[in-house]
C-alpha cells in the first residue's frame, strides 16, 4: 500500500465514521452523554445560597414512626419551616389517596395560612381538595435519557418552573435545560432540632429514607427529592448548561484538522515521534472542552474527535509499519546478494542512507576475471556441472573477501566479478580498501590452487550509481567512464604479466600504500586518446 492509497483509506474510513456521527446511533448517543457526565463529575462544585433540603430520613422515621405519616404531621413541618424563616415551602411528596389516618382536614387547615407548592405525577394526581388549597401544583416527572440516566429538566411540566413563575425569576426560553449537578444543596434532617439555617431560603421537603425512589445521575445514584432540589437550583442560578448548534460543526472541523495533521506528519516522523503530536492533539481537545464548560457552560463532545484521532493514528501507524517492512524487504531483496549481511541490516535500520533512483558519487571499481577461461571451459564441455562447481569455487571466496571489506558486488559476468566501494553506504578510504582486497584475492588464489590465474583491474572516479534497468526489471548498478576504464585495466594484467593493475586516480588517493606499489608503465586503452599511467602492488 503506497502513501496515496493509505491516505485515501484513512479519508474513506473517517467519512464512514462521520456518517455514524451524523446518524448518531444509540452507542454514540450514550458515549456523548457519558462524556458530558465527566464535566459535572470533575467540575467545580458550588454551594446553594437559595435552597435548603428538609430530609425525611431513616433517623426521622425512627423518631416519628413509620411512613406514611399522618398528613397533619407534614402540615406541622410546613408550619415550622415558615416559623424558622422559610421564604417558600415546596412539598415534594405525592398524595395519591386520602389520608387513611384522617389527617387531611388538619393538613388543609394548616396550609391555608401559608403558601405551599404541592407535587403530582401524570399517573397519580393529587387529591382535588388539597390541590385547590395549594399555591401551585406541578408535575415532578423528569425524563430519563437513553442510558437510563436523568440529566435534563422539561420546563413546561416541572414543579421548579412553577416556583419561578411565582417568585419572578427568569426562565430560559427553551423546552428543556441540563440539570447542573455540581450544586451542593444544604440539608437539614427532619429529626434535627435546629432549623434556623432555612431562614430566607426556599425549603424543599422530601423523603430520603431507605425505600424511597433513587435514580441514576451523572454523579451517581440520587434521591428524587435531591433531583428536584438540583433542578430548582439550576433555574435559580440563572446560568444554564447548553449544547449550542455550532458545537457539532466545531467537532467536525477539529476532526478534519486532526486527520490532515496525522496524514502529513506520521509518514515523516515515524511511529515513536508521531506520539508527540498525537498526545498534544488529544490534550488540546480535552482541555479546550473542559475550558468551554467551566467558563461558558458549553457542552462540546471531545470523545468522538479523540476516538477518530486515535483510529486515524492507529491506521496510519499500521500503514507506516507496513511500508517500512516492505521497504526493508525490498532493500534486503535488492542488496542481500551484493552486500554483507551487516551492511544490509544497516540499510534496513536506516533507509535514508540509501538514495534510490540514481546519484553521482566518487567510487572505486574492481573487475576480477579468470585468465584463459575459454580453454578451461572446453575441458568441461561434457561436464557442465563440473564447470559450474569450478566457477563457484572461485567466485565464492572472492565474493567473501569483497563483502568483508564493505564492497558492493555489482554483478557476475560468467567468470568475471564486478564490484565497487563507497555506495550505497559511505566507505572511507575506499581506494585503499579496493587495493587491499585485490591483494587478498591474489593470495587466496595461491592457496586455492584451482589451476588457473586471475587478472584484476582497479580504477576510481565519478560515476552514477542507483537502480538501472526497466520498470519490469532493474538492478543496483553503476555507469560512468571510470567503470569502463577499470574493465580495460583488468585486460592489461595479461599484457604486463601481473595479477593486479591499478589506475592512476586510485593510486593517487591510496597514499598509505605508495611504498608497496610500483609503476607498470603507461598504456593506451580502448576509448581513450591519452595514455593512462598504471600501477601494481607487491
Amino acid at each position: 500500500m503506497n502513501k496515496f492509497t493509505s491516505t485515501w483509506a484513512v479519508v474513506v474510513s473517517v467519512i464512514i465514521l462521520l456518517g455514524f456521527k451524523v446518524y448518531n446511533p444509540l452507542p454514540l448517543q450514550t458515549l456523548e452523554l457519558k462524556t458530558f457526565d465527566l464535566y459535572q463529575k470533575y467540575g467545580n462544585h458550588y454551594e446553594s445560597k437559595s435552597l435548603v433540603m428538609l430530609d425525611i430520613s431513616d433517623k426521622a422515621l425512627t423518631k416519628e414512626g413509620q411512613w406514611p405519616w399522618k398528613r397533619d404531621k407534614l402540615g406541622r413541618a410546613i408550619v415550622n419551616a415558615y416559623k424558622n424563616g422559610a421564604a417558600l415551602v415546596f412539598l415534594n411528596v405525592v398524595f395519591v389517596h386520602k389520608d387513611r389516618l384522617g389527617g387531611d382536614d388538619m393538613f388543609l387547615k394548616m396550609i391555608s395560612k401559608y403558601p405551599i407548592i404541592l407535587t403530582e405525577t401524570s399517573q397519580a394526581k393529587n387529591i382535588i381538595s388539597i390541590n385547590r388549597k395549594a399555591l401551585a401544583v406541578g408535575n415532578v416527572e423528569v425524563p430519563i435519557d437513553v442510558d437510563g440516566t436523568i440529566r435534563k429538566l422539561p420546563l413546561d411540566k416541572s414543579v421548579p418552573s412553577v416556583i419561578l413563575d411565582i417568585i419572578k425569576f427568569p426562565i430560559p426560553n427553551q423546552d428543556e435545560i441540563w440539570i447542573d449537578f455540581r450544586h451542593d444543596i444544604p440539608r437539614i434532617d427532619y429529626a434535627d432540632k435546629d432549623w434556623s439555617s432555612m431562614k430566607g431560603k426556599i425549603v424543599l421537603i422530601g423523603t430520603t429514607f431507605q425505600g424511597s425512589t433513587f435514580v441514576l445521575t451523572p454523579n451517581g445514584l440520587k434521591n428524587t427529592h435531591e433531583i428536584m432540589a438540583l433542578s430548582t437550583e439550576t433555574l435559580l442560578s440563572g446560568k444554564f448548561i447548553t449544547r449550542p448548534e455550532w458545537a457539532l460543526y466545531v467537532e467536525f472541523a477539529v476532526m478534519i484538522i486532526g486527520m490532515a495533521l496525522f496524514i502529513l506528519l506520521i509518514p515523516r516522523l515515524g511511529i515513536l515521534m508521531s506520539l508527540v503530536p498525537f498526545i498534544l492533539y488529544n490534550t488540546f481537545i480535552i482541555l479546550s472542552s473542559f475550558y468551554l464548560f467551566s467558563v461558558y457552560l458549553c457542552l462540546t463532545n471531545w470523545s468522538f474527535p479523540v476516538i477518530i484521532g486515535f483510529i486515524i493514528f492507529l491506521h496510519l501507524i499500521y500503514n507506516n509499519f507496513i511500508r517500512e517492512n516492505r521497504l526493508k524487504l525490498q532493500i534486503k531483496k535488492q542488496f542481500e546478494h551484493y552486500l554483507s549481511p551487516d551492511m544490509v541490516k544497516k540499510l534496513q535500520d536506516d533507509p535514508s542512507l540509501l538514495k534510490l533512483g540514481g546519484e553521482t558519487r566518487e567510487l572505486t571499481f574492481l573487475f576480477c576475471d579468470i585468465r584463459g577461461f575459454t580453454p578451461i571451459s572446453e575441458k568441461y564441455k561434457s561436464d557442465p556441472q563440473g564447470l559450474t562447481k569450478l566457477i563457484n569455487s572461485f567466485l565464492t571466496p572472492m565474493s567473501d573477501i569483497i563483502l568483508r571489506s564493505g564492497g558492493t558486488i555489482d554483478k557476475y559476468m560468467g567468470d568475471c566479478i564486478m564490484a565497487f566501494w563507497n555506495a550505497p553506504l559511505d566507505c572511507a578510504e575506499h581506494q585503499k580498501k579496493a587495493i587491499l582486497v585485490a591483494k587478498d584475492m591474489r593470495e587466496k588464489m595461491k592457496k586455492l590452487d584451482l589451476g588457473f590465474n586471475i587478472g584484476i583491474g582497479i580504477n576510481s572516479g565519478t560515476a552514477v550509481v542507483g537502480n538501472m534497468g526497466s520498470d519490469q526489471r532493474f538492478d543496483y548498478s553503476v555507469l560512468g567512464d571510470a567503470v569502463n576504464l577499470a574493465s580495460r585495466l583488468e585486460g592489461q594484467s595479461k599484457e604486463f604479466n601481473t595479477t593486479i593493475v591499478i589506475g592512476e586516480d586510485t593510486y593517487k588517493d591510496a597514499k598509505e600504500l605508495h611504498k608497496r606499489m610500483y609503476k607498470l608503465g603507461s598504456v593506451t586503452v580502448k576509448g581513450k586518446s591519452n595514455k593512462v599511467k598504471i600501477y601494481s602492488i607487491k
